[in-house]
């Protein structure tokens, strides 16, 4: 049996020891109080963390395992999606059942939110949460890496450069994946690696490829791993997107030096900005599980994508980005003026690439 220690989410019997590693973190402590109290935390730093240390360490001991874990964090989840969205839907929840397990494929906007508001959606609809897959370039501060294993997290190696080594790795998660499967335990994985910065919705073959080697050491088709699997299409919307002056300015960087460097702690800035900042609308629809008669991965693929487009929201936003776009008068969108407040200050370059970013979803879905 492969060793899965690496890269596997935390089990129950590990949670005490977690928790109390995390309440003699400095950083996890100061973080905190950053977050909690920035103000506070400029003038009286150690007796806030001290007090903060305190408070938390009378919630943690409380908590021994990674459900009640997740019911303890879950009205801090509901407050934050209170306080950064203007409304949140959930559709599809009728296509799943209890008893059964998911494989749940999304497209990919927000690094920690995606998964975050898949699952807030599975709780508060009586169904156990998924585990998540994660790039392991998102969890170089260790309280960081803590946190998301606590919550069903595994890690996807992302920075490994040898063929062998990637090889391994890449089988090593597929038959994660499998067994968690089998263990009843569904699976949260992006369509694609990374985000979509720019917005262009479309499932990376090698994804499905990857799910399906642990099925290929059994001698399946390649079907019969996807079937086993029990695919369910995702499709997550935002109205309005916190990092996207970020990303755009990313893609311009990368079109005009054919390079972007990342600046320390960039990944975990953006984690940060994602979760704090205004959403909008945001909606999450549940496709129904997929069923296919094929082998051939690209159709697979292609199913995927079309149940993701099919239960896209279309916002305001978006329809605003069009218009401009178009070259009629955005003035007949009401969020214009928030439009306006937001990107006046790009520069030309950057605000063309968020319009485009904007407009995206508008070229792949015609609802009414």
């Amino acid at each position: 049996m492969l060793d899965y220690d690496d890269i596997r989410a935390y089990k129950d019997h590990e949670v005490n020891s977690v928790l109390s590693s995390l309440l003699n973190d400095p950083d996890f402590l100061q973080f905190v109080a950053q977050q909690t109290y920035p103000k506070l935390n400029r003038v009286m730093s150690f007796w806030l963390q001290k007090n903060i240390r305190k408070k938390l360490k009378s919630q943690f001991d409380d908590i021994h395992n990674i459900t009640h874990w997740q019911d303890t964090i879950s009205p801090y989840v509901e407050t934050m999606i209170e306080k950064t969205t203007d409304d949140f839907t959930v559709k599809g929840m009728e296509f799943l059942e209890k008893d059964k397990t998911y494989l749940f494929i999304s497209n990919h906007r927000d690094i920690a939110m995606d998964p975050m508001l898949v699952n807030y959606a599975l709780l508060s609809s009586g169904f156990n949460t998924c585990k998540v897959a994660i790039g392991d370039n998102l969890l170089q501060r260790p309280f960081v890496a803590k946190l998301m294993r606590l919550n069903k997290s595994f890690v996807v190696k992302r920075t490994i450069s040898a063929r062998r080594e990637k090889l391994e790795a890449v089988q090593t998660l597929s038959s994660y994946i499998h067994e968690s499967i089998k263990q009843k335990q569904s699976i949260w994985i992006a369509q694609k690696e990374g985000r979509a910065k720019d917005n262009v919705d479309k499932t990376d073959t090698a994804v499905l490829k990857m799910l399906h080697m642990a099925g290929r050491k059994l001698g399946w088709e390649f079907k019969d791993s996807m079937r086993f699997l029990n695919i369910v299409p995702v499709s997550i919307s935002y109205e309005w997107d916190p990092c996207d002056i970020d990303k755009a300015q990313e893609l311009v960087m990368k079109a005009n030096h054919n390079n972007y460097e990342k600046s320390q702690d960039e990944d975990f800035q953006t984690i940060v900005k994602g979760m704090k900042g205004n959403k909008g609308r945001v909606s999450i629809t549940f496709s129904k599980p997929l069923s296919l008669d094929t082998n051939q991965a690209d159709e697979w693929g292609d199913e995927i994508d079309e149940h993701i487009y099919a239960g896209y929201d279309i916002f305001e936003s978006n329809l605003l980005a069009k218009t401009i776009l178009d070259g009629h008068d955005p003035k007949i969108h009401s969020k214009y003026q928030e439009w306006m407040t937001r990107f006046s200050q790009l520069d030309s370059e950057a605000y063309q690439q968020v319009l485009k970013n904007y407009a995206e979803p508008t070229r792949y879905f015609n609802h009414d």
